[in-house]
């Protein structure tokens, strides 16, 4: 499975791509821990909320795995159906190291 779209990659300026890769690791861990939480309370429009914050972030940095989860779990948070919501939870939680790892390892290219 290709977990980085490079295209998006390219379209980004240089100067402020080790930035963005930064804040995306240190910003989706809470975002992960959020879903969870709203997950586990039946807060499902605060989920799709969260969803929605971190499927713009894994969009602009070409991580569309990670944002098509995101899309999925933003739809089913929005429509109040929580089937399969733990499934994507664990798999956007599996893809998340896999995707930073790369990210940085484009950066430093």
């Amino acid at each position: 499975m290709q977990l980085l779209s490079p295209e998006a990659l390219q379209h980004l300026p240089a100067v402020i791509l080790p930035r963005l890769i930064q804040l995306f690791g240190s910003t989706t861990p809470p975002l992960l821990t959020e879903l969870r939480q709203h997950t586990r309370d039946g807060n499902l429009p605060a989920m799709a909320q969260a969803a929605h914050k971190l499927k713009g972030s894994c969009a602009s940095l070409g991580a569309d795995p990670m944002a098509e989860i995101c899309k999925t779990l933003q739809h089913k948070g929005e429509h109040a159906d929580n089937t399969g919501i733990n499934a994507l939870l664990d798999a956007l939680e599996t893809l998340y190291p896999a995707t930073l790892a790369e990210l940085q390892k484009n950066c430093s290219q």
